[in-house]
């Protein structure tokens, strides 16, 4: 697995590359993708051999009726949440900037920063968004959700793989199911966001870390560090994660304070050197490396929540059963029953434990705007705490009740997944076209825009340039454009393109070209520079 990320991690930065050289069109990233990974399957053909071999020696494992029932739970999910990637791109973010983002510089054929208030994240690390540009350039958006939904299950077997150092196989799938089946894991296989990725590269961390903890082998901490380095690359959210794993190191090395500033020094050194291209290319543009954090451009939301005594546990209750981004009650459950396993769990378990409780407090102190999103990277090691708890139950009647309530709930969850996901099964079995689904399926009210009757198609020309008023998730716009957040005086505009509210008043009385009451965009021409 962690060859794996290493291969996602250097393709990903060779597209960056491209981009700063101002290399990216589509036979550049076509010659690169094929090259790069036609040399990485003959590199580790050999591995991939040995995998297969692996393969077959686990079948003999997965004969009892219960492990084959969780494999069905789990197989079944990936079946739903595949459902889910094939169809369109409807998730907001994505359509903000996660693909518009991607779509802009391979039309500027490289990376730039874009200023204003609307994408904001332009220079921030993309590790994930420079996969989704390559497959923009190879195939469209499907694939780019596909490359998710494959983070999704690279997710699940790296997890499978950390839990069964410390339980059967058994228990490894239902730890697993535990999180394949969950609500936001289901949203997120779906979507072209990131935080999948992100997740899989904090399982490798925290696998890592324990190896290390355990061993004492000064490669498995620099391991950990190097993924980590890749999830703070995807999401700069991830540096919470480096404050957790530099504490647990604390907690491994105070004895000795001259350990304690080396491994520190090492991992934080091993951990930054991996997104300091994309702090630099943040550095150069803005004078703020961590641009927009630490500016002015993030509204009240984004800022860092203050401590409240009772609102912490309320807030872990509320995560769990009224999150935005549902994550499953039966964490609560594990939990509650954990107060009877606790001394029954050895160093390195309470080790998993205390990463859970520091991963909450993280996301406690993140801003609120990604709901239960923002833990998903961590629900890895509380599922595996379920398996730790299961594991150490005696009564043989609450294991039996967990263990359909495992299985109820993970029915439901499947259950909901597949009625959310069953709007894209027209459109992939083509008995619906592409244009007539997003037309009924895209929010414009909340700032999407698609050109649902050709007509942008037909009378944009080419050498035309719109200045956009309003809409604020810009992917589906196919025409040359301009957006007001970052429109410089001088340009040379044809047309202007409002959506929910009127034309601005600098531009006097312009005739209406074209409107939309689905839309509800209005057009109008204007063949000026812009003042």
């Amino acid at each position: 697995m962690f060859e794996i990320a290493i291969l996602i991690g250097i393709f990903s930065y060779l597209v960056f590359a491209l981009g700063i050289l101002g290399k990216l069109n589509p036979g550049y990233i076509w010659g690169l993708t094929l090259i790069f990974w036609g040399f990485a399957l003959a590199k580790f053909k050999g591995s991939l051999k040995d995998l297969r071999g692996k393969l077959k020696d686990f079948k003999h494992l997965f004969q009892d009726k219960l492990s084959r029932v969780l494999l069905i739970l789990i197989v079944s999910s990936t079946l739903v949440n595949l459902i889910g990637a094939l169809g369109p791109e409807l998730g907001f973010d994505a359509l903000w900037y996660h693909l518009t983002l991607p779509k802009i510089y391979l039309q500027n054929q490289r990376l730039l920063f874009i200023p204003g208030n609307l994408l904001y994240y332009s220079s921030m690390p993309k590790l994930v968004e420079m996969l989704y540009l390559a497959a923009l350039a190879i195939k469209g958006e499907i694939l780019a959700k596909l490359i998710h939904f494959i983070f999704g299950i690279l997710s699940a077997m790296a997890l499978f793989k950390l839990s069964r150092r410390y339980l059967n196989t058994f228990l490894s799938l239902m730890v697993v199911t535990i999180f394949y089946t969950t609500l936001v894991v289901g949203w997120q296989s779906i979507t072209a966001y990131v935080d999948l990725g992100r997740t899989f590269f904090e399982i490798l961390a925290l696998d890592h870390f324990l190896r290390w903890w355990e061993k004492e082998k000064i490669q498995e901490l620099r391991k950990s560090a190097i993924v980590l380095g890749l999830a703070v690359s995807t999401k700069l959210l991830a540096l919470g994660s480096l404050i957790i794993f530099l504490i647990l190191i604390f907690c491994k090395s105070s004895k000795n304070l001259k350990n304690f500033l080396l491994f520190t020094i090492y991992y934080l050194l091993f951990t930054i050197l991996i997104p300091l291209p994309w702090f630099v290319f943040s550095f150069v543009h803005t004078k703020n490396p961590f641009f927009p954090l630490f500016s002015r451009m993030l509204d009240v939301s984004h800022k860092i929540i203050v401590p409240n005594f009772l609102g912490f546990f309320k807030d872990f209750w509320n995560l769990f059963l009224y999150s935005s981004d549902p994550t499953l009650p039966i964490f609560l459950i594990f939990l509650l029953l954990l107060i009877w396993c606790f001394k029954k769990l050895t160093i390195q378990k309470k080790i998993i434990l205390f990463y859970c409780f520091l991963s909450y407090v993280a996301w406690y102190f993140t801003p609120r705007t990604g709901g239960g999103r923002f833990i998903l990277p961590y629900l890895p090691a509380f599922s595996l705490i379920c398996g730790l708890v299961f594991e150490k139950i005696n009564q043989k009647r609450i294991k039996k009740t967990l263990l359909i309530f495992v299985f109820i709930l993970s029915l439901i969850n499947i259950g909901y997944r597949f009625l959310a996901n069953r709007k894209y099964l027209p459109v992939i079995l083509g008995k619906e076209n592409k244009e007539d689904f997003l037309a009924k399926n895209l929010n414009f009210q909340f700032g999407d825009f698609f050109d649902v009757d050709g007509f942008f198609a037909k009378n944009i020309q080419k050498n035309d340039l719109v200045l956009i008023y309003g809409i604020h998730n810009l992917y589906y716009v196919n025409f040359p454009f301009v957006h007001e957040s970052w429109a410089r005086s001088g340009i040379p505009i044809t047309h202007i393109l409002v959506q929910g509210k009127e034309l601005p008043k600098n531009f006097g009385k312009r005739r209406l070209f074209y409107e939309s009451g689905l839309t509800e965009v209005s057009l109008y021409p204007y063949g000026e520079k812009l003042p």
